[in-house]
């Protein structure tokens, strides 16, 4: 545990490395400890721990983190298998080549395929977040669930993405509503100060058909929190006062009200 507490101390930055060279050291010494199988397991999982900490820095970190996760077989040291695919997620986008040792840990038990799926969304957004363009050429894809991957990465990008705007409001008429749905918090992301456009306003108002109340409730009170700009959906939100479920007519209600 002395080895973590001198590490730690690293984390300040010695002045005689650039910062690159310190934290590619630094990672490398963490994963070293996290690859040892002499160290004790809480200082194994620490030591995975602090490399998440640095983040995208610590992309020295991960092929040791990687024959870590090939090296142990089912839920042997768990809590050690949990820390480092924790840490690949945290180290984003330099860990996309760690996403098939991660798919084979996935299945070891309910805490280690929870971490997979929540680091492999990281590193996935992380990887995607570089390439506007290519996220852009996505919107157009056959595959559905590109497109909505595509939508999703350019959200997360924020108001870095604005170039896509364009194409995100084709995607507000996309035939997968899933996608629809994206592209309308993709756009409140990228343009956050704008006011809703009525593309904007008619996707959103496209849910307010949906065969389940609960959607039809929360799209009628979306567009109640837009106010006047959402006057065009009024005369489609108007049928829903006679919806049968109750929640929805007042949701519909509500809505007409905030709206007129």
């Amino acid at each position: 545990m002395r080895q973590l507490l001198v590490l730690a101390a690293f984390l300040c930055g010695p002045a005689g490395l650039r910062a690159d060279d310190s934290d590619d050291q630094l990672a490398r010494q963490l994963s070293g400890m996290v690859r040892d199988p002499r160290q004790a397991v809480g200082a194994r999982v620490e030591a995975a721990r602090m490399i998440g900490k640095i983040g995208p820095r610590a992309s020295a970190a991960v092929p040791d983190l990687v024959t870590v996760l090939d090296r142990l077989r089912g839920t042997e040291l768990e809590p050690v298998q949990e820390a480092v695919i924790d840490a690949l997620g945290l180290i984003g986008a330099p860990s996309k080549t760690a996403l098939p040792s991660m798919a084979r840990a996935a299945p070891r038990g309910t805490d280690i395929e929870q971490a997979v799926k929540r680091s492999t969304a990281l590193i996935l957004a992380a990887s995607d977040s570089q390439d506007i363009d290519a996220l852009v050429r996505q919107l157009t894809d056959r595959d559905s669930s590109l497109r909505l991957r595509a939508v999703k990465a350019l959200g997360i990008i924020g108001p870095a993405a604005r170039v896509a705007a364009p194409n995100i409001l084709t995607a507000l008429e996309d035939s997968d509503a899933d996608v629809r749905r994206a592209a309308v918090v993709a756009l409140r992301l990228i343009l956050p100060n704008e006011r809703p456009t009525q593309a904007v306003v008619r996707a959103i108002a496209a849910d307010l058909q949906d065969p389940d109340p609960t959607v039809r409730a929360a799209t009628a009170r979306a567009l109640g929190r837009l106010g006047r700009a959402a006057v065009s959906a009024a005369p489609l939100i108007e049928p829903l006062l006679s919806d049968p479920d109750p929640d929805v007519r007042r949701a519909a209600a509500d809505a007409l009200g905030r709206i007129q």
